[in-house]
């Protein structure tokens, strides 16, 4: 799931806690980043990556929030994500396995395994890896619709956006790409890790994730 929210978005404030609790229910059956947008008012958490938060938005062609993609797909709202939801979306069988670890403390060491364990698919695919923030809690809300308790927050990319180009590994083999990143000091480096998917680099469908969490 990629989440486009605003911490000045009043409908954001209504839709997130109906996603929240199925969102906490399913941590281990699915990846969620973040992303916090420029409008509809103040936001300390887009402030702090205006590039790659406004890149995001126009991969995906959000023109409001909050808004929900699972899978490459825009979805609509959080509010509309259900169990059925997920349990559909975890039904499908992928031939990709996804594999992320980190090493280190400020400086952190990343390596993200794809495997091949069924054939894998034709087309051009990319690799797209999120340093997140999870929790980010703030004492007092830091827009104005009242939010203070943040999930899963894009902080920064490895890949740039656009993604890093993969050729998918033969079945029954793995590629390694290694990545390295520095925690940032107002960030809670207890809470920091990454995610990162394969995707289809022309129809945006993701073939699977994976973080280091």
């Amino acid at each position: 799931f990629e989440h486009f929210a605003q911490a000045s978005c009043g409908p954001c404030a209504l839709q997130n806690p109906i996603f929240e609790p199925i969102r906490l229910n399913n941590i281990g059956n699915m990846n969620h980043v973040a992303v916090h947008t420029s409008w509809p008012g103040f936001d300390p958490m887009y402030n702090a990556n205006t590039v790659e938060a406004d890149a995001m938005v126009t991969l995906y062609g959000i023109s409001g929030v909050p808004s929900m993609v699972l899978n490459g797909t825009n979805i609509g709202g959080p509010a509309g994500v259900t169990q059925a939801t997920i349990d559909n979306a975890a039904s499908d069988c992928s031939p990709i396995r996804v594999r992320v670890t980190e090493t280190g403390t400020t400086t952190r060491n990343v390596t993200i395994t794809v495997e091949s364990v069924g054939t894998p698919p034709s087309g051009s695919h990319v690799v797209r890896a999120f340093v997140v923030e999870d929790p980010l809690d703030y004492s007092s809300p830091p827009g104005s619709n009242g939010e203070t308790e943040f999930p899963n927050v894009f902080r920064e990319t490895l890949t740039g956006t656009g993604g890093a180009a993969l050729s998918l590994p033969a079945m029954g083999s793995s590629t390694d790409l290694t990545y390295s990143y520095t925690v940032d000091p107002s960030w809670d480096a207890a809470n920091v890790f990454v995610i990162a998917y394969v995707a289809n680099s022309s129809t945006r469908e993701v073939l699977n994730s994976g973080s280091s969490f």
